[in-house]
């Protein structure tokens, strides 16, 4: 069994048991940012761009941890990566991710598009909620990320 295969079953095995673990989203105090854990969300703007069509890249926050899919490959994971610390102050903090390493030739520029995510991810310094959609912010204040919920 090659290495590819075996990332790639213990991040759906640790997927699986962190599902089974969630918990329900809550609002902090009134102007704090809301709790991300038991949040889910996809993707709809990567450093001020829409998406390459027929791509589509979630994010997922269990208590402590994050995982999600990207089209190709997916990332998070257990204990040793995919933690992520958040603050009712709005910091966010993403130091260490797992990503499965599937390469994939189509759509034309979707191993780009996902390096840029993981990349834009682990810059990740602090997040905010409006109009019901996450926005994730670099250290120099500018928004990377734009997600909205997951239906």
């Amino acid at each position: 069994m090659g290495i590819r295969t075996i990332l790639t079953l213990v991040f759906l095995m640790l997927t699986s048991l962190l599902a089974a673990c969630g918990t329900d989203s809550r609002a902090s105090s009134a102007g704090a940012s809301p709790d991300l854990a038991g949040t889910e969300w996809v993707l709809t703007s990567l450093n001020g761009s829409s998406l390459i069509e027929d791509t589509e890249i979630t994010l997922t926050f269990r208590e402590g941890y994050l995982g999600g899919t990207m089209t190709c490959n997916q990332y998070g994971g257990g204990p040793d990566s995919g933690k992520y610390a958040a603050t009712d102050r709005g910091k966010l903090a993403i130091p260490q991710l797992a990503v499965t390493v599937q390469l994939c030739a189509e759509p034309e520029g979707i191993m780009e598009q996902e390096a840029a995510y993981i990349q834009v991810l682990h810059d990740a310094a602090a997040y905010r909620v409006t109009s019901g959609d996450l926005e994730i912010v670099d250290a120099s204040g500018r928004t990377t990320l734009v997600f909205e919920p997951k239906q």
